[in-house]
């Protein structure tokens, strides 16, 4: 019998696309408005709003992955069913650079193409850099039989523990504190904090953690931080400061929205929602990944046909962008699934 899908997940991995979207599409206005114009201010603030996106998808493949344990025999089958589509469009994407930007240059050789695509396979932000998010999720996924059997088995305080410690060194590496300790403590920073996270958050009998009420004021002071801190950054450096929008979302402000938005969505009522607009989330959440591969794709597509910057105005030209990248993306991967022969390229789930 085929599992009964968790709305709530699908919710959450539709804002996770949504909001790289919005990144992705922001960040095109933020490189091309000068400095404390108007139209920065309206980028950074979209640039802000949208910083959960990484964190969420992680969150979510978290729960999933962690309520109960995972055999290692699924992990070879899970590994693929990330790679196949990372492989084909990390050569696509390689192939337009090489054809359109003249990524070998003009008089490169077959080995200088051989040479550029095991680059590329070792470090693929080379190529397009959104697909730093896939080495990341699948050493997740590599380790998930071991996460999964120890926090199946482990007391509420050990998980804590571990949640605590990873805070603390998180934010001595937010910091770029340098230090020999921190050199030692790596493994409690970053992506699998979030991933355990996103089980805690899910089975702690908290009263504050079924408020909706809380989880958006933490994602408004998440949101602020990002903005406030940005500004204020880029004033006193006279300069575009990216301490608070990092590669990876390591950041405070970052964390609090997401922390914020998965309280929201963990204890909506779903059955009060139209079906209608439901089964849209749920088609827009089985295409999240092969969205989040192709996304780049289309908004330097329409970058080049001035679509992206269509109005002169960031606020109006950063919606119209993230719907039609949306619109585009979810098209291209629909087709991909509707031919056989692209189907196990097309990252849908």
């Amino acid at each position: 019998m085929k599992n009964e899908r968790l709305v709530w997940i699908d919710f959450l991995k539709f804002l996770a696309v949504f909001g790289v979207i919005g990144i992705h599409v922001s960040s095109a206005a933020l490189d091309v408005n000068p400095l404390f114009s108007a139209n920065w201010y309206q980028s950074v603030f979209f640039e802000s709003i949208f910083r959960f996106a990484i964190i969420l998808f992680i969150m979510a493949s978290g729960y999933l992955l962690l309520r109960k344990q995972q055999p290692i025999e699924v992990i070879p089958k899970r590994v693929k069913r990330i790679l196949l589509p990372f492989v084909f469009w990390l050569i696509v994407y390689a192939i337009i650079k090489i054809i359109f930007r003249q990524g070998l240059g003009s008089n490169w050789q077959i080995l200088d193409l051989f040479k550029y695509f095991i680059t590329g396979f070792l470090d693929p932000t080379l190529i397009s850099v959104q697909f730093w998010y896939v080495y990341m999720i699948l050493g997740l996924y590599v380790l998930s039989p071991i996460l999964s059997r120890w926090i199946q088995n482990a007391p509420i305080k050990e998980i804590e523990y571990m949640l605590l410690v990873w805070v603390i060194f998180s934010i001595f590496q937010f910091l770029n504190i340098d230090s020999i300790l921190l050199d030692y403590f790596r493994y409690f920073t970053g992506a699998i904090g979030y991933f355990v996270l996103g089980y805690y958050l899910a089975i702690k009998e908290k009263h504050i953690l079924k408020n909706k009420q809380f989880g958006l004021i933490l994602f408004i002071i998440g949101t602020l931080i990002t903005f406030v801190g940005t500004i204020i950054l880029s004033a006193i450096t006279n300069q575009q400061s990216l301490f608070f929008i990092r590669l990876g979302d390591i950041t405070p402000g970052a964390c609090l929205q997401a922390i914020g938005l998965y309280i929201i969505v963990f204890n909506t009522d779903f059955d009060r929602i139209d079906n209608k607009f439901k089964k849209w989330i749920i088609n827009i959440s089985k295409t999240s990944y092969g969205i989040y591969l192709v996304n780049v794709l289309v908004v330097n597509l329409l970058e080049k046909v001035h679509i992206i910057n269509l109005t002169g105005f960031a606020f109006f030209d950063i919606i119209i962008g993230i719907v039609l990248v949306t619109a585009v993306s979810y098209i291209i991967i629909m087709i991909m699934d509707k031919i056989e022969i692209l189907r196990p390229f097309s990252g849908n789930s």
